[in-house]
């Protein structure tokens, strides 16, 4: 990255990231909270309870805990 960053003019920089990674803004509405329950609630009737248990473990990680 420091490279890419010291390179005058464009880089191309190749990330691996977790493709089943949520992004939480910092301020969660109601709206967004209901939003994300109704597409979790889709997935598992369509049967991908898997692909849920597989979301769930990849970001239990990132949320902070006391």
């Amino acid at each position: 990255m420091k490279d890419a960053f010291r390179h005058k003019g464009p880089a191309l920089v190749d990330v691996v990231t977790d493709p089943n990674a949520l992004s939480i803004p910092p301020r969660i509405s109601a709206d967004m909270v209901t939003g994300f329950a109704l597409s979790a609630s889709k997935i598992v009737l369509d049967g991908g309870v898997g692909r849920m248990i597989q979301m769930a473990r990849s970001n239990l990680r990132n949320v902070p805990r006391p």
